[in-house]
């Protein structure tokens, strides 16, 4: 059980590592990028997204918009 409880902890403490984006780049203007319809799949054509981040593709869908990025993520 205490594996368990050590193992839940560290993907927690990844996890909350990776939601503050500002942490490592500038913060973007949200507003714009949602004019721009921006989204994660379209975020390699501006952006080199995909060779620096790995997202879980269960939760990061190609279709995720910038604004709802932006409800998890410091952007």
């Amino acid at each position: 059980m205490k594996y368990l409880a050590m193992i839940a902890a560290l993907a927690f403490a990844g996890s909350a590592y990776a939601v503050d984006c500002t942490e490592c780049h500038e913060k973007i203007n949200v507003e714009e990028h949602a004019e721009m319809e921006a989204t994660i799949g379209t975020c390699n054509d501006c952006h080199d997204f995909g060779s620096m981040h790995e997202p879980d593709p269960e939760i990061h869908t190609p279709e995720l918009s910038i604004k709802e990025c932006a409800d998890c993520h410091e952007l």
